[in-house]
């Protein structure tokens, strides 16, 4: 068994990522370290958030700290969640000399430069021949959220027997299913951060649209994009709820609502990757409505425990619900498909595979 320190390095707050290694790190009584690469985002986030305070400068100082010890840090498990082609990697790599290092990534397009999320103008290619190197390194193991980040990286790169692909997890027991009733109200929720790429005008066009003695919206989360739709909130079936991490709460909040909407709009670098919250409201036996994105698409069977759609088709949103709403058998059979698909998510099944991954790279580096 690894009993190595494990390290998180993330670009901002891995932690929503990474519970089934939280389970695994727990289970085995191995100490679990956060850090973030990008030191000025974390910065400006605490500066928006006006909480630079003591905590922030000690959590800033200790990311500044870990990176000047990067070449000298020894004997630790450190999954790092990087984009491609992050020029910060040139100096990351380091880790791979002494440390069981994973590459944990999301991204489904390494055979398009063009959609990469980093890009350097002319001196892209110099960040990509660094980003061959490491992905090429025998010492690196390689996990991907998605079967079709595993192909993309897979086929473009040959990293065969290094990889490995295993999907974000949900705590099940704090998200469990619900009896539902149709009742005078049918309540539609929406989870996430408030930015255009989720969908939010779609949303909004539909508390427009959809008749408010009938149909109920509920909003969590925060971000730039609530003052542009904020006078939404002032209409008697809308109710926005601001942030709310807190995990009893949000159960509560996704166990009153029938259905969950992830209307997300894609970009030229950026598509829905995969959403915990699908999975949240799905073992919450909600009905999912979600963008036909790669995220959904590997998570939800069309019809059969939730649907996906075209993006900016209102139109087919309304038809789902109205539908279902009118036919309680058929909410209650994809209701309990829902449920069901929820379960291979589970943080504990989750977290036995990554306790393999970690297991064996352990083993192989100890005999390398």
């Amino acid at each position: 068994m690894n009993s190595n320190p494990i390290i998180i390095l993330h670009d901002l707050n891995g932690k929503p990522y990474y519970e089934a290694i939280e389970h695994h790190a727990k289970s085995n009584n191995i100490k679990i370290n956060y850090y973030e690469s990008s030191i000025v985002k974390l910065s400006i986030r605490y500066i928006v958030k006006k909480t630079f305070g003591f905590t922030a400068i000690k959590k800033i100082l200790g990311n500044i700290t870990f990176r000047l010890k990067v070449p000298l840090i020894k004997d630790k498990t450190i999954i790092i969640g990087m984009s491609p082609y992050d020029f910060r990697i040139v100096w990351y790599r380091y880790l791979l000399n002494y440390n069981n290092l994973i590459l944990s990534t999301s991204h489904p397009f390494w055979e398009n430069d063009n959609r990469a999320p980093r890009k350097y103008s002319l001196f892209t290619f110099i960040a990509k021949f660094y980003w061959k190197k490491f992905l090429e390194n025998n010492k690196l193991k390689i996990v991907t959220v998605t079967k079709k980040a595993f192909y993309s990286l897979n086929n473009t790169y040959g990293v065969h027997g290094k990889i490995e692909q295993i999907y974000h997890s949900v705590d099940t027991n704090s998200f469990k299913a619900q009896y539902r009733k149709t009742n005078d109200i049918i309540k539609i929720l929406f989870v996430g951060s408030f930015l255009q790429s989720k969908g939010l005008d779609s949303i909004v066009k539909l508390i427009k649209e959809m008749d408010p003695n009938k149909f109920s919206f509920t909003l969590v989360g925060d971000g730039g994009y609530k003052k542009k739709i904020k006078y939404v909130f002032l209409k008697e079936n809308v109710a926005y709820l601001g942030f709310i991490d807190d995990k009893i709460r949000l159960s509560k909040i996704y166990n009153d609502h029938h259905f969950f909407l992830n209307l997300s709009i894609k970009s030229n670098t950026w598509e829905e990757l995969f959403g915990i919250v699908n999975i949240e409201a799905m073992a919450s036996s909600l009905i999912v409505i979600a963008s036909n994105h790669i995220g959904p698409s590997e998570i939800i069977q069309n019809g059969i425990n939730g649907y996906l759609v075209n993006e900016n088709d209102s139109d087919a949103v309304i038809d789902i619900i109205i539908g279902l709403t009118n036919n309680w058998d058929k909410y209650m059979q994809i209701s309990n498909k829902a449920t069901l698909s929820a379960q291979q998510f589970n943080k504990i099944s989750i977290a036995q595979q990554w306790s393999d991954i970690i297991n064996a790279s352990m083993t192989n580096d100890n005999h390398s």
